[in-house]
């Protein structure tokens, strides 16, 4: 397992990433497997703020996928 603070950073990038690109992420999004597995570590951890930027990032994947077009 890596280092929280590592996880932290890596959370937020996709999250800021997605933030960015908007519709244009759907295309590296396809997978989401990848996610799914980071968001489950992430959720796993004692980390409150780990928690609330996964979770943050995860609306934001949202987003993206809900918006038409």
């Amino acid at each position: 397992m890596r280092d929280e603070s590592v996880t932290k950073a890596a959370v937020a990038v996709l999250g800021n990433l997605v933030h960015a690109l908007g519709s244009n992420a759907r295309n590296w999004l396809k997978d989401y497997t990848f996610c799914n597995e980071f968001f489950v570590e992430c959720f796993d951890s004692n980390d409150e703020q780990l928690k609330e930027t996964a979770s943050w990032t995860q609306g934001m994947i949202g987003c993206v996928f809900a918006v038409s077009g």
